[in-house]
Parts: C-alpha cells; structure tokens; sequence
C-alpha cells in the first residue's frame, strides 16, 4: 500500500471515531425534549427535500444526519451551565482552525491530492488533552492504532456518506483524475468569487479546447457539492454535456451527445426527475414551475456547440429559467450577457509537472527534465496537447514525431470546426491577421476597406471565439494577434490565398512609403515646428494615413484637390472613433478641416488636441492662428503670447517659418486692437531686436501711422510721427532691402500720410521736405517690388504729382528720371532716329503694357511700326534691362531689330530693343 493511501487509512479512523464518539456524547447526556427545536427542525427539513424523511421522535436518526458543526452545537447546549461547556467550546475551535471538515471531505474522495499534513492535523486535534477531558478515549485510542499501522478503514457507508453532500448528477469518474488537476488555483478563486454573487446567474468559462474547462468545472462543482458552506446556496446541481468528440492518440473520435436546446431541456429533465424522485415530474415546463423555488445550478458542457449555430435559442432558454435557478457553462467561444471567467492555459512550472505525473501514471518513470520542457513548450502548454503527445509516445513513436502530430492534431480538434462556421468577412479578418501579424482596428479598416461598423460585427463574431486575442500596444491602441495554434493551421489550410497575398503586398508598400517619408523628413530636417512633421515612433497606420494628408495638401496647393481631401476625410472620421484622445490625429484631422475651409471643426480638433498636449507648439500656433484669421484676436493674443514666452520667435527655438507665423500674427492682433503703445512700447529699439527687426520696425511704423489717423490737426505731434516712420523705413531699406512686406506698408502710409500736402494744414518746410526726398528716393523700387502695382497706374501718377507739386525748395522728385510730372509730350530727337534706321533699327511705338501677373510689372509688352506690324518687346532684350524698363508708358517710341515678319498676323518678336534720345 502506498505511503499516501496508508495516511488516508489513518485520518479516516480518526476521524471518524471523532464524529461517532461526539454524536454517542450527545444522546447519552440529553434526551430529545431538551435539543434545540430550530436545530432540530433544520435537520429534518434538509433530510425531507433529500427525499429521506426522518422522524423527529428518533434522537439517533436527529443525531445520525447532523454535520459534525450541529453535533457540536448539541454538544455545546447540553452542557450549557456545566464545567465541561469550555471543553466542548475549545475543541470545536481547535477542529475548525485545523480544517477538519475539509479534512473529512478529502478521506472520502481517494483520487483527490491527500496533503500529509491532513493526517498531522487529525493527529493533532485525537491527541489534544481536550480528547481525555471529555471522555473521548475511544478517538485517543484509533490514533494509537493507526500510529502501530494497525490500519481498519471505517464503513464503505461511511465513507461514501458526506452529510453535506450537495445533490448532483456529476459524472461518477473525471478524465483529469488520473493526474489531478495542477496548476488551477487562481482559476478556483476566480470561479468561487463569481459565483459567490447571487446576480450573477450565468457564468461562462471560456478557453480554447484542451485548456482543460471542463476538468476545473468538474472538480470545482465535485468540491462544492462536499462543501458545507455551499449547502445552503446550492440545492441541486445538474450536469449536460454537449462534446460530440474527443481527441485521442487515434485521432478525433465522435461521440452521442445531447445536441440542441430540446435535448438540454430532455437531459435536464430526466437528471431532476433522479434528484427530485419524490416528485411527479413529466415535462420540462412541469418542473420549471415545480421547482422553481429550488436553488438549481446547472453545468451545460461544451456550450459552443450550440452557440455556433443557435445561439439566439440558448439565451432565450437562459431568460427563460426560474430566477433561482443558475447556469453554468464551459465554451470555446464567449457567451452574451455572461459573466466570464477566462481559462489560460497552464504555465511552465505545472505544465511540466502534468507531463512527468501523467508518464509516471502510464508506467514511464525515467524522463529527462529537458524532453518534459520540450513537450510543454511544442503543447503550448495546453493539458490535452501534452497528454496526447505522452500518449503517442507511449504507442512507439519519438518526441519528435509525437509532437508534430499532437500539433496538428490539437489545431484540428480545437478550432476547425469553429472557423468553419465564420462569416466570410470574419474570414477575411482572420487572413489579415495572418498577414500583418498584429494590426490595430484601423490597420483592418484600412487594408480590408471596412468601415467600422462592419469590421464591428466581424471582430464581435471572432471574439466570442478563441481564435483571436485582444491585447494593447506600446500605442495604447487594441491590436489583435493569432495564436500559434492558430497560425499553424492557417498556414496549413489557408482560407483565403488572394486576401492574405493582396494584404501582404499593402503592408509592404505601406511600409516603403513610410521608409521614405522618415527619410524626408530627416532630409528637410522637420522638426515639431512644421505641420508636415510625424513622430518617428507614430504607429504605421497613422503615419501613413498623415503621409497621404501630406500629400493631398500640398497638391491642393496647386490644383483643386477637393476629392482626395473628401476622401481622407472620410478615413479620419471612421478613425476618429479610436483616436478621441490622440493629439497627433486630432491635430492632423483639423488641417483636412482647415484645407476644406470648415474652419469651425478646425477649430474644435484643434482644442482637443491641445486637451491632450498642451505643451506642442504647432498645436498653440494652430489655435492662435485659427483665432487670428477668424478675426477673434483676444482669443488670439493669450496663444501667440505663450509662444514668445518659449522664445519660438527665434528660429534658433523653433524654425524660420514657425517663428515668422508667431511674430508677424500677434503684432497684426495687437494693431487691429488698437493697441498701438504696446507696439511702441515692445518695438523700441526695433533695430536690435534680430532676425524679425524688420517686422517690428515695419509694425512700429504702422503704429505710429496710426496714432496719426484723424488727427490731422496736431501737427507738432504728427511731425514727430513722420520723422520716425519715414526714418524708420529708412534703415529696414538699408538693413533688409527692400522686402515685400514692408513694401507694401510703405506704399500705403506714404499714400495716408500725402494729407500733409493740403494747404488746410499748415506742415513745415522742413517736413514735406524729407517727405518727398523718401518718395525720391525709394518710392520707384517700391513700386517695382509690389505684385499688382505699376509706376504708371492712375493712382501712382495722382499721388506723385501731388509730391511733384509740394512747395519746397529744389524739391527732388523734380530731378528723378522715372517721373517727369504732368506736363506736355517729349520731342524726340530726329537726328537719333534717322541713326538708327539707318544701322538696320524698326522705330515702333508702344500700344499696350500688359497688367503685371504678380511680380509688379510686366516683363513684356507690344509695340507696332508704321504699317501696322505688332511686334513681341521682352524685357531680356531691352539694352537697359530692368533699370529703365519701368519709365516705358504706351505711345513711348523705341527702336527695335527682329528676324523677319511673322505670317497670319502673329506678333513678331524683337531682337534687340533700344530707347530714342529725347529733348
């Protein structure tokens, strides 16, 4: 007899001379007027419902179908008021703290793990004094016997009679039990804790087939059923199974089993009917009613054989149960309105131990620690892959082998069928899988081209299954992955070829782009400054999707782009549904806004991006510059203000064209407001101020222009303003030439300021002096530098001949050769022009000067001769170049050279153009 048998041979006598002698105890010092009537009814009502009614009048039948708990609660009563009440108090204590209940539990059960420290625990309490204080010798007297291994098991009846034994159909025998079940504990618990919640009235265990489901079921509703503490919660349990096969060395063997909610209902029905024998029970309906008071549990096996094809009958049998009832299932796939308990499957250490305990039970003791390692690891650590790997090796076959076939075997048997039974597009998801390895749900959307509502439902019907698992990126996002088992059948048995080859050739043309996009970026040397930057680590799908915005955007630069930017918007709506908290995409989300002018969403992505990063400058400056061009500049102003606290006005903190974007905006919100002293104040000494003087300087004197509008009259004051801007303008010529923006400025304060011209006010000399001295100076390459302008439109040639006429002494707009004032035609000079004819010259006359196409003026125009043949003048013929060919008016004569006359009335072009001296 084995050393652990001998130590469950000697618990057992002791503690059952323990319970005998207690209930001898008992009815030798009360009789049963004197025992508790709630104790005793208590212990007549359970025997009834059990179908075994005992007499109250019968003390030995009370005491015979107590539990060892109520024997000593009679024990304690009846000695209520006597010295030995203390004893009786302390012995039940001391059984308690050492378990002997659960002890009792384990003695009945020989296949169960029997820890030695249950029979020191039984020693210990049969050896306690307590024992000889209460006259108990008979329970010292089976320990010393058991000690001389004079070895006398107690009663087969005894044994096979727990008292607290929960009614059940549990089958009699358990595949697991020739290993026991290692490895289970957390899952116990887990188990324990969700059923201990009455509301919780349908619970699912889900795992993959072979985890071993129904093995934790079985042993956890076997220790339940011996539990006192569940004899209160739980009348009856019910078992169904629906496994219609099973997997072994042979291969997968089909079994009878129930199938369909009318056999459950059969099954249920027939298995109440043995519980409930007292009953007449003849339909399913009959004993929902009859017995919907009692607490039923039921245990429905193998549940996904019903889900996959039916699965809207079984929640509606489920609704359909007495709220006292509870349903119990195992399941390859997730059940709805279930309270789950997930199953995963064994790590290493127990693992490795199944395998040696299961080849020792199969006869095989000498197995190297290296080749148990190697099976748990080729299973997966999956209970049945390594029970049919030992099995086949068993039959003759070498690890390796054993292990390939179990491989292939376990695939088939565990998710086959399920993949067989999927919707098309759930297949489709499953192939994409397979391909990209773990893709987000954008990932799916993107190469399946789902939208989300679809991908939704396709991933709901795969993640009520075990094929996939869920789990989180680096990113935070949901990424879904295969199992190994998985991918090795779909490599075996491919469900879709063209999908997975289609998927597999995007994914390698998404990642090419985003090589090359990472290689720009370091090329252009793009930073967190630039719109166009993306993060080096932004997961793939993200970033191409930005790649592609990217793009989109500076096409529609170029050309109407509308159609592409619809589309992308599109994209960034169905992402958006996974990104509500992603600063990247809700920052890139309002550029697609902001190019299709709505600019109120623009706005609202803008804000919840810097919800969730309120420290990235493209972020503020997109908010700031949002506000500015919607006219809000208060809103403006706190934005760009944060911007120059971080000293981003300085490209050397950010970049040119960041720093341009802040500086030139938030001193246009400060103008609009008014706020020409904070100008004044923030541009003194303008000079000084680095790369953007020239905008501050530009900025101050429209500041200063503006503390002069509508007050003409204070010419003291105005006298000093003018000095400054004209001085100012003055030194950003010198400093940065003549730049457009300040061109522009220049323009049209020198034009606002021509008031000081009007003999209603009365300047000084001294003024209008260096006023028309600047305009000598400066104001034909302003002109020249301005898109849509020309030296000789009707409001230039106004203006200037108001400068012309000012009365001052030598006034220099009078010796310019660009402007001559208003005054009567040249004469040109006739001894010239017969020169020039004579040395092959064409003397024409200019008759149209074409509007300028953005770059001031134009750099042709045509001319025609005496006979009426129009000819083609280019600037880059022109002797003079540029320097002269702004004083050239229509009806101006020059003298030109071409190579013959164009046919068909086409205009000829010149070869060498010249001016006519004039007098």
């Amino acid at each position: 007899m084995e050393h652990i048998q001998k130590l469950r041979i000697k618990t057992a006598m002791v503690i059952y001379e323990l319970e005998l002698s207690l209930g001898n105890y008992v009815i030798k010092n009360e009789n049963l007027n004197e025992l508790s009537e709630s104790g005793k009814q208590k212990i007549i009502d359970r025997e009834n419902e059990r179908g075994n009614p005992i007499s109250g009048e019968d003390i030995n039948l009370i005491i015979e179908a107590s539990y060892l708990d109520e024997i000593f609660n009679f024990a304690i009563s009846i000695t209520d008021g006597t010295s030995v009440k203390p004893y009786i108090i302390e012995l039940k204590q001391l059984c308690s703290v050492l378990g002997i209940f659960n002890i009792r539990n384990a003695v009945s059960h020989p296949n169960r793990p029997f820890p030695d420290c249950y029979w020191f625990r039984a020693a210990t309490i049969a050896s306690d004094p307590l024992i000889e204080k209460l006259g108990l010798t008979s329970v010292r007297n089976a320990l010393n016997s058991a000690i001389d291994e004079n070895l006398s098991a107690p009663p087969e009846e005894w044994l096979n009679n727990v008292h607290w034994a929960i009614r059940n159909t549990l089958p009699s025998t358990f595949d697991h039990e020739i290993t026991g079940l290692l490895g289970r504990d957390k899952e116990f618990k887990d188990l324990e804790s969700v059923l201990s919640k009455e509301r919780n009235n349908l619970i699912a265990i889900v795992a993959p087939g072979g985890v071993g489901k129904t093995a934790l079921v079985l042993q956890y509703l076997r220790d339940l059923s011996l539990s006192p503490i569940w004899s209160n919660r739980v009348s009856s349990i019910v078992f169904c199974t629906l496994k219609n096969e099973r997997l072994t060395a042979d291969g997968i063997e089909f079994i009878d089993a129930v199938n369909g909610i009318g056999q459950i209902k059969d099954s249920i029905l027939e298995d109440l009917k043995t519980l409930y024998n007292r009953i007449d029970i003849n339909n399913f309906d009959e004993v929902v009613s009859l017995l919907q008071d009692e607490k039923i549990l039921i245990c429905i096996d193998n549940l996904e054989t019903l889900l996959i094809e039916s699965p809207k009958e079984f929640l509606e049998f489920n609704q359909s149960l007495p709220l006292k009832w509870r349903v119990l299932v195992t399941s390859r796939i997730s059940v709805d309105s279930a309270t789950t308990v997930t199953l995963e499957p064994l790590v290493k250490r127990h693992a490795v131990n199944l395998s040696r305990n299961y080849l020792r039970k199969r006869g095989v003791v000498d197995f190297k620690q290296e080749e148990l390692d190697r099976i748990a690891d080729a299973a997966n650590n999956n209970p049945l892959a390594i029970r049919l790997t030992i099995d086949l090796y068993i039959r003759g076959a070498d690890i390796a082998q054993s292990i390939n076939k179990s491989q292939k075997d376990i695939v088939a048997f565990s998710y086959k069928n399920l993949i067989e039974a999927l919707q098309t597009t759930s297949i489709t998801i499953l192939e994409a899988i397979y391909a990209l390895g773990m893709p987000t749900r954008s990932d799916l959307v993107d190469f399946l081209k789902l939208n989300n509502d679809n991908l939704a439902e396709s991933i709901n019907e795969l993640a009520k299954t075990s094929l996939i698992v869920r789990v989180v990126d680096e990113f935070g996002n949901d990424v879904y992955k295969l199992s190994e088992s998985i991918r090795d059948l779909l490599l075996i048995n491919p469900r879709n070829i063209e999908v997975r080859n289609s998927i597999a050739e995007s994914a390698k043309k998404r990642k090419s782009k985003i090589l090359e996009q990472t290689a720009r970026i370091k090329q252009l040397g793009l930073s967190e400054f630039d719109e166009e930057y993306i993060p080096e680590k932004t997961e793939p799908y993200l970033y191409s999707l930005i790649v592609d915005l990217n793009k989109s955007l500076s096409i529609s630069g170029r050309v109407n782009n509308n159609t592409e930017l619809f589309t992308l918007r599109e994209k960034f709506n169905e992402t958006s549904r996974t990104k509500t908290t992603d600063p990247l995409f809700l920052f890139n989300y309002s550029r697609i806004f902001g190019a299709l002018k709505d600019t109120t969403n623009e706005l609202i992505h803008l804000l919840k991006a810097e919800k969730f990063d309120d420290s990235s400058p493209r972020i503020k400056l997109g908010i700031a510059l949002r506000h500015f061009y919607n006219n809000d500049y208060e809103d403006a102003l706190p934005y760009f203000e944060y911007l120059l606290g971080k000293h981003y006005d300085n490209p050397d903190n950010s970049t040119k064209r960041f720093s341009f974007s802040v500086i030139k905006p938030y001193y246009l919100c400060l103008l609009y407001l008014g706020r020409f002293d904070k100008i004044i104040e923030l541009t003194e000494n303008w000079q000084t101020k680095g790369h953007w003087r020239s905008i501050l300087g530009v900025s101050r004197a429209t500041a200063l222009k503006r503390k002069i509008e509508y007050r003409y009259g204070s010419i003291e004051s105005n006298e000093g303003f003018i000095k400054e801007i004209l001085k100012i303008f003055d030194e950003i010529f010198i400093l940065e030439n003549y730049f457009e923006n300040a061109c522009i400025e220049a323009n049209k304060i020198l034009k606002d300021i021509i008031f000081i011209a009007s003999p209603n006010f009365n300047y000084s000399k001294e003024i209008k002096s260096l006023y028309a001295r600047f305009v000598a100076t400066h104001f034909f390459t302003i002109i020249s530098k301005l898109r849509g302008e020309n030296i000789n439109s009707s409001e230039n040639l106004v203006f200037l001949n108001k400068v012309y006429g000012l009365e001052i002494l030598n006034n220099p707009l009078h010796h310019v050769k660009w402007y001559k004032g208003i005054q009567d035609e040249s004469v040109y000079d006739r001894e010239h022009i017969e020169e020039l004819i004579a040395d092959g010259f064409e003397i024409v006359t200019v008759y149209h000067i074409p509007d300028d196409r953005g770059y001031g003026m134009s750099s042709f125009m045509f001319a025609r001769d005496s006979e009426d043949n129009q000819f083609y003048l280019s600037v880059n013929n022109f002797d003079e170049g540029w320097n002269r060919w702004g004083y050239i008016k229509e009806n101006t004569k020059l003298a030109i050279k071409y190579d013959e006359i164009q046919a068909n009335g086409k205009t000829t072009p010149a070869t060498q153009i010249l001016e006519i001296d004039q007098y």
